[in-house]
């Protein structure tokens, strides 16, 4: 039996922590860049970008963070540990890290962007943004991806996005974009990317006429990146058409997927929904979601068949099929109403016949312009251990998010947590200092162990 914890403190908007629950202690980090939409006049343009360290050891670890073909003097060398975890501003706009014009890098080989950050000892790393129009003082957009480390590491993928149902007109003012990019780990690593519908209009690639799929192959380097990207509002299959297409290499590569901007509603509200992805050998068929501060429209689930005649079942009920995927790479978008179990109706247990890839949208209140999406980790009755530590939990740069962190765990699990107002408090504590509160615990229904 799983039980979910919900405690009240900063983070930002509900997503992040969450997000960094999923991290990967690693002592080498790949960091593809993500895309953004380049109109003129787009507010999902990236401003602030940064670069969070952290790490469990009490002694000081160093590490460097390398942009891709950047010059010597651009190499960031620090050190890092549990007491001082580190921010670095890596800049606005187009950089390592944020493709802004996809249209020039889309369907091309990239050898000048993105990051390898290593280190002597395993640390977390998480990279946060926040964007808006360009030269906005007050963005409305806000993104985190968390690196899963050396987990990060596959050959066989299946991408996620928003499904962005209503991206708005192609002006100047357009600003839903979806994309996949991957980076390769070694020399000479061929990547074949398939299920692309033909009905795309892909940046850099063009479409062969007709009905059905095409595929797209080429040739990495280390360090090397590969972008497809799909502005929304071109094409109705620009919408939903990067969801499940398959991605296969023949030696290991680092995939990031997500939207910048997009929507899992249609009200024309948007937001940033980014994240790093595991090879499809690390995801199962047993997931957990925790309900965010949203509305049902956007608080959904995304479901991403990798295997043929998949069925998907809600809250461990085998008799009733809530959705069967037939091929590989469709896609099934589970609505908020369905978190209906729990004493809040704020947790969804959901298995499948076969392993699929997970997503959940999440929002930070009842606003479709405050949601996020992130890649979600099946469950594990082997996985314990700690997260030491999530540092500056409720900011970006110097902006400050409220929010909230959700632990799922097995019934019999101890769970502490540490802040600046409190040290290894239980949960079964029901006084926190700090203004923190908790709520829980909460059964999840259905997963029974």
């Amino acid at each position: 039996m799983r039980f979910v914890f919900f405690r009240n403190l900063f983070s930002f908007m509900g997503l992040l922590t969450v997000q960094f629950l999923f991290a990967q202690l690693s002592k080498v980090h790949y960091i593809p860049p993500i895309a953004a939409h380049g109109a003129v006049n787009s507010n999902a343009y990236p401003l602030d970008q940064y670069i969070y360290i952290s790490t469990p050891s009490n002694n000081d670890i160093n590490y460097s963070i390398t942009p891709i073909g950047a010059a010597f003097s651009s190499i960031i060398s620090d050190v890092v540990s549990n007491s001082s975890p580190n921010v670095h501003l890596i800049g606005s706009g187009p950089t390592n890290f944020a493709i802004v014009n996809s249209q020039f890098y889309g369907g091309r080989i990239i050898d000048d962007k993105g990051y390898i950050i290593t280190a002597d000892s395993p640390i977390y790393v998480a990279l946060r943004l926040r964007a808006s129009r360009s030269g906005d003082s007050s963005p409305d957009q806000a993104g985190a991806l968390v690196s899963k480390g050396l987990s990060a590491l596959g050959t066989s993928f299946r991408s996620g996005t928003y499904t962005s149902q209503n991206p708005g007109a192609n002006n100047s003012n357009s600003n839903y974009l979806n994309f996949v990019s991957m980076m390769a780990t070694e020399n000479n690593t061929q990547v074949v990317v398939d299920n692309l519908d033909k009905a795309l209009d892909l940046a850099g690639i063009a479409s062969p006429g007709g009905t059905g799929t095409f595929s797209q192959t080429f040739t990495l380097d280390k360090g090397e990146t590969y972008l497809i990207a799909a502005e929304a509002e071109n094409a109705i299959a620009n919408r939903d058409g990067l969801i499940g297409i398959s991605i296969e290499s023949d030696k290991p590569i680092v995939v990031n997927s997500g939207s910048a901007n997009g929507s899992f509603h249609n009200g024309g509200g948007r937001d940033y929904g980014i994240d790093q992805l595991v090879g499809a050998d690390k995801i199962g068929n047993e997931y957990v979601f925790v309900r965010g501060s949203g509305s049902d429209g956007w608080e959904n689930i995304l479901i991403v068949a990798h295997e043929d005649d998949t069925d998907i079942y809600l809250d461990g009920d085998l008799s009733v099929v809530f959705a069967n995927l037939a091929k590989a790479g469709d896609y099934v978008l589970i609505e908020g109403n369905e978190y209906r179990n729990g004493g809040s109706n704020r947790t969804l247990y959901v298995s499948a016949s076969k392993n699929v890839y997970a997503w959940q949208g999440i929002g930070g209140t009842t606003s479709e312009a405050n949601q996020g999406m992130f890649f979600v980790p099946p469950l594990s009755c082997q996985s314990q251990g700690e997260v030491n530590n999530i540092p500056f939990i409720d900011k970006i740069g110097t902006a400050n998010f409220p929010g909230f962190v959700t632990i799922v765990t097995n019934q019999t699990a101890s769970v502490t947590f540490s802040d600046e107002a409190n040290t290894n408090r239980s949960l079964d504590d029901s006084s926190f200092d700090g203004g923190v509160s908790v709520t829980g615990p909460e059964i999840v229904s259905g997963a029974n162990y």
